[in-house]
């Protein structure tokens, strides 16, 4: 069947005929389009026509710190440029320690160590460049009193004495009875069956199989598998559990579990998803009994990701790559080394993309685990993205039942795969840069010469990270990405217009990173 096309295709349609996800891509657009005029306003330009770069320079250059603008940018794109040598190097200080930084995090700001005394207070901009830029994981400490306070209350039982003696009992400290009453006995969950330590030729772990099961009759096998003295691997793990997707689905009025980091905050794949797909999200809860495991995998789309011990004691085994050297090459499958982590109640552990790991619970343990991606490893997602395109266009040659020109379908089986589209992942770099955009510019006026906001700093950098990605998706040839858009836009008019969106906040970065004449 056609893709519905708009009646300014030459072709006429209702659009609730249009599948829902080509309805949610639509509302993106729509935001992007009212951003990118917000920033034509604060520019004062014409049009966004593709041709506007000598526009955009005239109207900098009218601006009393176009000079502030020009430096920022310019540095900025040069540190987006650096990023390939700044993972290197905190791919080299993980062959050099012997355990992960420790963080504390309290009201007066980013502590290394935990020793509030006896270290230099770090900003989320230090957080940002030191850990995430670099790629290398850590431990946080003091976001239970910040961030997960109420959920650890409700979560945890009160009527034990100790948390850190959890290895030596078997008792459950979950309050089982929150869930009861909250979730519901007979609410089915999702327990996920171990299979078979093997990954796939993408690095990602052995499809597990998933039995739903009611919460009641899972409380009573989880706390039997914990009580398992002989010895044997848990089998059964509820992870993966869209709590917060349900919740908002059931009491839409009950306030929010948790409030994530402030740094965590800018995720552009749950902010994306959460308002332009069905209730879709990279949040999950994971609760499992003592001796249940995680086998080997990197996180799905390459991102990043963090997990809050509510309750209970993880063990994280790390496995680290080889560094490559100018004469030789290395496969994402060949590590150097590997060390062990301990996580405890009340610890956030941040992973690193891409970065290769397994998990095992030493007790009963509750956890909140998010993926997310941001314009720190925007790049590795897009190399996520293209590794899967090439194999789903393997598999579509083999089977020979798809036509070469429906790209409907190829999206479709895109998002299955991996949980984005291309259309999906262009319109939501699109609005995160568009903002950013907006942002910056609608701060220029109050610009000094010894500004030196790190906000605005970040804005610069995540904004030159992705504009760089979004220039690959507009260009490449594989993905074809005009092609996707009008399948899923169901229409050529609106495809374009996504594409004259992205092709204006390309040329307007061009034009901010080069000097600008005085």
């Amino acid at each position: 069947m056609d893709t519905p096309v708009d009646q300014t295709d030459g072709e006429s349609c209702c659009s609730s005929s249009l599948p829902t996800h080509s309805l949610h891509m639509r509302a993106a657009l729509n935001d992007c389009s009212e951003l990118v005029e917000r920033l034509r306003l604060l520019l004062h330009l014409n049009s966004i026509d593709p041709s506007c770069a000598q526009e955009v320079s005239e109207q900098l250059s009218m601006n009393n710190n176009h000079c502030i603008i020009q430096q920022l940018f310019h540095s900025a794109w040069v540190a987006s440029g650096n990023i390939d040598q700044e993972r290197e190097l905190g791919l080299q200080s993980l062959h050099e320690i012997s355990e992960l930084d420790i963080l504390h995090v309290d009201k007066s700001g980013w502590h290394r160590d935990g020793n509030k005394a006896s270290s230099i207070p770090l900003t989320s901009s230090d957080f940002k460049r030191e850990y995430c830029f670099r790629n290398v994981p850590c431990i946080i400490r003091g976001f239970d009193e910040l961030h997960f306070k109420d959920v650890s209350l409700n979560w945890r039982k009160t009527d034990t004495t100790s948390t850190d003696d959890a290895t030596t009992h078997n008792e459950s400290r979950i309050n089982t009875s929150w869930f009861e009453r909250y979730v519901g006995e007979d609410t089915m969950v999702p327990v996920r069956i171990d299979g078979k330590n093997e990954l796939d030729d993408d690095g990602r772990a052995e499809e597990c199989e998933t039995i739903m099961m009611s919460l009641k009759d899972w409380v009573s096998n989880c706390q039997q598998q914990s009580n398992n003295r002989e010895g044997k691997v848990s089998r059964g793990y509820l992870k993966d559990w869209h709590l917060v997707q349900f919740l908002k689905s059931t009491q839409s009025d009950a306030p929010p579990l948790y409030k994530s980091p402030e740094y965590f905050e800018r995720d552009l794949l749950n902010n994306f998803l959460e308002k332009y797909s069905d209730g879709g999200d990279y949040k999950f809860v994971y609760w499992g009994p003592r001796g249940s495991i995680t086998r080997l995998h990197s996180d799905v789309l390459h991102s990043f990701s963090w997990s809050y011990n509510v309750t209970g004691s993880k063990k994280w085994t790390f496995y680290i790559p080889n560094i490559k050297s100018d004469s030789e090459t290395t496969s994402d499958n060949d590590t150097c080394r590997s060390f062990e982590v301990i996580q405890n109640t009340g610890e956030t552990i941040f992973v690193s993309s891409k970065i290769k790991h397994e998990v095992v619970n030493l007790v009963e343990t509750l956890s909140i685990n998010h993926n997310w991606i941001t314009s720190d490893n925007i790049d590795n997602t897009w190399q996520c993205i293209c590794s899967e395109i090439d194999a789903i266009e393997g598999e579509i040659k083999e089977w020979e039942v798809i036509p070469e020109d429906d790209f409907e379908a190829r999206e479709n089986m895109l998002r299955g795969c991996i949980g984005l589209d291309v259309t999906t992942f262009l319109l939501m770099i699109l609005l995160e840069a568009s903002e950013l955009l907006v942002q910056v510019f609608s701060t220029i006026d109050a610009m000094t010469e010894k500004h030196n906001d790190n906000e605005i700093h970040d804005s610069a950098l995540s904004i030159c990270s992705l504009v760089k990605v979004l220039g690959k998706v507009l260009t490449c040839k594989e993905a074809k990405t005009a092609q996707r858009l009008q399948a899923i836009m169901g229409s050529k008019t609106r495809a374009n217009q996504a594409n004259e969106l992205a092709t204006f906040v390309l040329c307007l970065s061009d034009v901010l990173k080069e000097p600008l004449s005085s």
